[in-house]
């Protein structure tokens, strides 16, 4: 301010305000700049009305209506570039389909060429002798392509009073049931061959002839007689006779014409473009599920351009009224590059109004200058420019990450180590062999290096890993350990084979005793490996998983960071304590789990580096599409038909009523943990209410086992053609339950994810869940959940239920039967909604571990 020369009395200043369009009132305070002393109107503040000025409504309403059109205008440009970005994705996409093409014929020619060899095998196992004196003789050898003229003595079996005989005639070992029946006729012993016509067995036999075409292809004539009904049988006592052939055709040449047979049969248009369309609509799904990601994040957080470019400048627009900094005067920006492995950083930066008369409401806004190389721009915000003091917005201390287009440079892949006690297929005992197999898939595909360590164990069929061989050996404490390698599920996998006989139990698991010694001695084998006999080098990260490979955590790791993932709290707490409180980072598997377990002692004290990620499943597995195990493979675009030809197929299997009505389906271990109490209602609740209902598991416990066959005798006798219980372990059925059910029931006490909701989902089958731990983050209540599936940029999905009686899961139940009786055509969108979702690791929780 001025001094104010025109007044008489001194003391008195003057400024000019130059007053934004947006006011109402001014409100000020006056400051000695020399002496920092403030008049502040003892407290009050000094401040005076405007003339013709709007209301403080009518500000507040113009403020809103700004912003409103900034963001609508940022959302105009961000769906251009969104666009872009899905036009470029589904461009390549279409490059790879066409490579899906190519390689779906090498893989079916290959599939094929195996057959091929597979029937030549089987063909050629047979056991032959050349003759049986005084039984059957040959004029000669019989050779293939040629005719040769069998002999046989009817007085040498049963059927010495037969008026007529033939010889029924096949060939290695009667393949394909391809056999010629040839009326023999009588033989004089002056036709049989001069070497054996003056035996005794051979001049007192009734013998008769028949001349035989072998076949080409032939390496082993079968034969029998009988008498002309086909009554009296002469099989030499049901091993019939058997001869070799001369000449036989070899077998890598039969290999190849029954290849060019098969293939000639094989039409592989069908599978080709099956092998696109996936391709194409696992694209599109995942821009989809990345497009949501962004918009999610675009609430409070996005650059401009949308994805930076290396070299420029990049606005980055920050809204902390939807963030923990809400209601911080000022928000300061700063950050750095690659991961933070950038020379350069982002130094702390004052952000300013992204909408000048906004009045400090919505976004604010920094421009910050990107290096040529980089290809992340790594993000964090605080209400002070002193990084070690004030309030942060870290993402948990994740920071956020966004992508650079035209770096000069390339991020450089991770080498992963994953350090378990399951992988599926090959040792799988719950749900961590799949966690496992599919996010080292997921993380693959982003383009870094996985390694797999599991034990060797001896259960595993070890003709599911392909290119196994033993690497090399090594000693450690005492203990030889053989290092096996090969490829499971096209991932890199490293088998350890501690040569004491720890992993040779019969059984992935045996007591939990003895289960903590087993895997203590693995883990410290699989780090020495990692450490100092790996071909590899070192990994630069070591990924444990749950109670068995927690040891990793707290050995001697050299220096190289553990991600630690906690898959059951149920089980070796107190090893998985140790593991959350070494390693650096930990996870559970889902948001939900994570809030509920964070309580514990093991770890409460450290939150700080405690993340919950909801698992994914393998869409390649579990893939409708393509599924060998479906009698008819569909996509959401023939839904119906495909779920329609699962029904069929479900109910012949299961010996259940046709009719329309439906099916309630259950997969699951029946332990307490799984609601056992709860499915049983759910049985007698679908009986009620006219529907048919399917489960398929087993009990550990005898006595929930025993409770179990009495519900299924029970059910059977009332309801014989509406309900199956199946208690044994079969692949097949538990797809055709997946496809065939319309709805499927998960009612557990607790889940730290739960997979089958996802993978009914995937199959078009709409989930009934308690609503806890992963249930409660992938299913969507149809009536209650709508605006919390907004705000996870999902849709709402199933039906889910609260509380632990029978009154909780009616209610959900009952809305579903409902739902599928009076409005078919909205069961139908809901369970397309279920399958349109990416449910794989890569539709956001591979780029959350990463």
């Amino acid at each position: 301010m001025d001094p104010l020369v025109e007044y008489n009395e001194p003391g008195w200043f003057v400024a000019s305000l130059k007053l934004p369009p947006l006011l109402f009132r001014v409100d000020f305070v006056i400051e000695d700049k020399n002496s920092g002393a403030v008049d502040n109107n003892h407290g009050q503040d000094f401040g005076f009305e405007l003339e013709n000025a709007p209301t403080a409504e009518e500000v507040m309403a113009a403020r809103v209506k700004l912003l409103d059109e900034f963001e609508q205008k940022m959302l105009a440009s961000f769906a251009k570039e969104e666009e872009a970005i899905e036009a470029a994705a589904m461009k390549a996409a279409k490059g790879l389909a066409k490579e899906a093409r190519i390689a779906y014929v090498g893989k079916r020619k290959e599939q094929i060429l195996q057959e091929a060899k597979d029937v030549v095998e089987e063909r050629r196992q047979g056991i032959a002798v050349e003759s049986a004196p005084g039984v059957f003789l040959w004029s000669k050898p019989p050779t293939a392509g040629s005719v040769a003229t069998l002999f046989y003595n009817k007085n040498s079996g049963p059927l010495a009073s037969a008026s007529s005989v033939v010889a029924m005639i096949g060939y290695d070992s009667w393949w394909m049931q391809d056999t010629e029946a040839v009326p023999m006729v009588p033989a004089a012993v002056s036709d049989l061959p001069s070497s054996v016509a003056e035996s005794a067995s051979v001049a007192d036999g009734e013998w008769v002839k028949a001349d035989i075409s072998v076949w080409n292809t032939a390496a082993v004539l079968d034969f029998a007689f009988c008498d002309g009904n086909r009554q009296s049988w002469d099989n030499a006592g049901g091993e019939d006779y058997h001869t070799l052939v001369a000449n036989v055709t070899p077998a890598e040449t039969l290999v190849q014409l029954v290849f060019e047979a098969l293939q000639s049969s094989d039409d592989p248009t069908f599978g080709e473009e099956m092998a696109a369309k996936r391709v194409l609509q696992r694209a599109s799904m995942r821009c989809a599920a990345a497009r949501k990601r962004r918009e999610l994040q675009r609430r409070f957080l996005f650059t401009v351009p949308m994805n930076p470019q290396a070299g420029k400048k990049a606005t980055i627009y920050y809204n902390p009224d939807r963030t923990m900094l809400r209601g911080r005067p000022e928000v300061f920006i700063s950050g750095s590059f690659n991961r933070s492995s950038h020379p350069e950083s982002i130094e702390p930066k004052l952000m300013m109004e992204a909408v000048p008369e906004s009045g400090g409401l919505g976004f604010l806004q920094a421009t910050v200058d990107i290096p040529a190389d980089a290809h992340t721009l790594d993000l964090k915000f605080s209400d002070s420019n002193d990084m070690h003091g004030g309030f942060f917005d870290s993402n948990k201390g994740l920071g956020y990450h966004i992508p650079i287009s035209g770096s000069s440079a390339s991020a450089k892949p991770l080498y992963v180590a994953h350090i378990a006690s399951e992988m599926a297929p090959i040792a799988k005992a719950g749900g961590l062999g799949d966690v496992v197999t599919a996010l080292g898939r997921a993380v693959q595909q982003e383009g870094h290096d996985v390694e797999i360590v599991i034990p060797k164990y001896d259960c595993i069929d070890y003709s599911q890993v392909e290119d196994l061989v033993l690497d090399r050996e090594f000693m450690w404490d005492g203990i030889q350990v053989k290092v096996w390698k090969g490829l499971v599920e096209e991932l890199p996998t490293t088998f350890l084979e501690p040569c004491n006989g720890i992993v040779w139990m019969g059984s992935i698991y045996t007591n939990m005793a003895g289960d903590r010694n087993r895997f203590g001695v693995f883990c410290a084998c699989a780090l020495h490996y990692l450490l100092s006999e790996s071909s590899r080098g070192r990994p630069a990260l070591l990924h444990c998983h749950d109670w068995q490979s927690a040891p990793i955590a707290f050995m001697d790791r050299q220096g190289i960071p553990a991600a630690f993932t906690i898959h059951n709290m149920d089980f070796g707490a107190d090893l998985i304590s140790g593991a959350v409180e070494r390693s650096e980072v930990s996870t559970t598997v889902s948001p939900t789990y994570a809030v509920e377990i964070s309580g514990h002692p093991g770890i409460s004290p450290h939150l700080h580096k405690f993340y919950g990620i909801r698992n994914g499943i393998d869409v390649d597995i579990w893939d409708p599409s393509s599924d060998a195990l479906l009698p008819v493979n569909y996509s959401i675009d023939n839904m119906e038909e495909g779920k329609a030809a699962a029904k069929r197929a479900l109910r012949e299997r299961m010996s259940l009523a046709d009719g329309d009505v439906p099916i309630v389906g259950c997969v699951t271990r029946l332990t307490g943990q799984k609601g056992i109490h709860l499915i049983k209602h759910a049985a007698w609740r679908a009986m009620e209410r006219g529907a048919q209902f399917v489960l398929l598991g087993s009990a550990p416990d005898p006595a929930i086992q025993a409770d179990f066959n009495q519900l299924a005798e029970d059910l059977k006798a009332q309801y014989p053609d509406r309900s199956r219980l199946h208690f044994a372990y079969d692949e097949p059925l538990s797809h055709l339950i997946f496809a065939g059910s319309d709805m499927f029931l998960v009612p557990s006490m607790f889940e730290p994810c739960g997979l089958t909701q996802m993978i009914a989902m995937r199959f078009g089958t709409v989930p009934v869940v308690r609503r806890t731990g992963g249930l409660a983050d992938t299913v969507m209540d149809y009536d209650d959940d709508a605006e919390k599936a907004e705000s996870l940029g999902m849709e709402v999905n199933g039906f889910s239920f609260d509380g632990s009686d029978a009154a909780g899961i009616d209610y959900a139940l009952n809305r579903a039967f409902s739902l599928y009786f009076s409005d078919r055509e909205a069961w139908r969108t809901l369970a397309q909604r279920g399958m349109s979702v990416d449910w794989s690791w890569t539709g956001g929780p591979s780029q959350e571990y990463l």
